[in-house]
């Protein structure tokens, strides 16, 4: 086998293919494996989290046993397995607690999805995601320090941050309207609760598939705007897409609603070819190209190009990322939505927040990268042919 990046990543999917889609390995496939090439597949698997789902077909090879080469995906998949036993020892103590206090939840993400993989491990996350009513916030933030000693690390004006005593990280969401990225999507977003049913005797809640199926898709849209999602939402895709029953009618007229219909094909054809073995094509070769150059949570680069774009030229991007919208910034300052006049004042409070909390580096390296335009064009048609393009 040859060791260029292309074949690497192939070797990648083929094993992937094996753990989550059941699709067997060609014969003599581990064998002829090097240890220079089990070590590339490890690097780009700890790039994007996969080297626990690896593990099982390298770890189950007799020819591969005692290989020190394989020793690391072993440990991977110890870490997956122990990371979830703790996240459901929490999730568990925060339903008992939400259940004894009458407060209505909705696991999201990782914790409602894992449920679909063949063992609940494979389907790693950093964190805990639970969704409360906002009326309910106070109450819940009250049980969680109250009754399960969980420490306060951060607020946003979405969520707010915990660490619980065995040190897994939750997030408390009180809504699913984030920022202005995928911006069509935040009405259909914000109904949430509509669109969903309690559990029997219970106070946590399931989305309706077709509302779990587009929260998942804006989720992924969200994280594509900012410079890349990574692979694991394409894998999580194809899951959902293979197994459990679904409307295709009820998602595509949601999708659709939403303005997230044309990337939701997109990549779901994508996972299609990583995961199904499928054909790919001139569009999920351009998908491909961005997603695995922005690694799993997105590169810079990428995202000032496809802001850039949607925001109609460099100038305008810059303003906007010196002057943030009132819009968006009145998201980030509730006060302004009761006081419009105090805008230039919370301007300034965001520069300073930024500094404070170090983002202003950030922000920094991306009007550095401005400099180079290098990819922006080819960018630009993938937006337009995903409908990611802000028109």
């Amino acid at each position: 086998m040859e060791n260029s990046i292309s074949n690497i990543w192939a070797i990648t999917l083929a094993l992937l293919r094996s753990v989550v889609a059941d699709r067997p390995l060609p014969d003599g496939f581990l064998r002829a494996l090097t240890a220079e090439q089990i070590a590339s597949v490890y690097q780009i698997a700890c790039r994007f989290d996969l080297a626990h789902l690896i593990a099982v077909p390298l770890t189950a090879d007799e020819t591969l046993k005692g290989d020190r080469t394989v020793e690391p995906f072993r440990q991977a998949m110890y870490r997956a397995v122990n990371r979830y036993v703790q996240m459901d020892y929490e999730i568990g103590r925060i339903g008992e607690i939400f259940g004894r206090e009458q407060i209505p939840y909705i696991p999201l993400k990782g914790a409602a999805l894992r449920q679909y993989y063949h063992e609940p491990w494979m389907r790693t996350s950093c964190d805990v995601d639970i969704l409360v009513h906002e009326s309910d916030l106070s109450r819940a933030v009250d049980s969680l320090k109250v009754s399960l000693s969980y420490v306060q690390t951060g607020r946003t004006p979405h969520d707010i941050s915990f660490k619980a005593p065995g040190n897994v990280h939750i997030e408390l969401h009180h809504s699913l309207v984030e920022s202005d990225r995928a911006a069509r999507a935040s009405e259909i977003l914000a109904g949430v609760w509509e669109k969903s049913e309690a559990e029997e005797n219970t106070c946590r809640y399931a989305m309706s598939d077709e509302m779990f199926y587009f929260y998942h898709i804006a989720h992924m849209a969200k994280h594509f705007e900012n410079g890349g999602c990574g692979v694991r939402p394409l894998l999580d895709l194809w899951i959902l897409n293979h197994r459990l029953p679904f409307d295709c009618a009820k998602r595509e007229s949601l999708l659709r609603d939403g303005g997230l219909l044309k990337f939701a094909e997109g990549c779901e054809a994508l996972s299609e070819v990583w995961f199904g073995g499928a054909e790919p094509d001139e569009l999920t070769k351009r998908l491909e190209q961005y997603i695995l150059g922005g690694g799993m949570y997105g590169k810079i680069e990428n995202m000032v190009a496809v802001q850039k774009n949607q925001d109609g030229g460099r100038l305008r991007y810059i303003f906007k990322r010196l002057f943030m919208p009132y819009e968006k910034i009145k998201n980030v300052y509730p006060i302004l939505q009761r006081h419009k006049w105090l805008t230039p004042v919370m301007e300034i409070r965001r520069w300073y927040d930024m500094i404070a909390t170090g983002r202003m580096k950030r922000t920094v390296c991306e009007l550095q990268s401005l400099k180079s335009n290098g990819g922006d064009s080819g960018i630009a048609r993938l937006l337009r042919e995903l409908e990611l393009n802000g028109n």
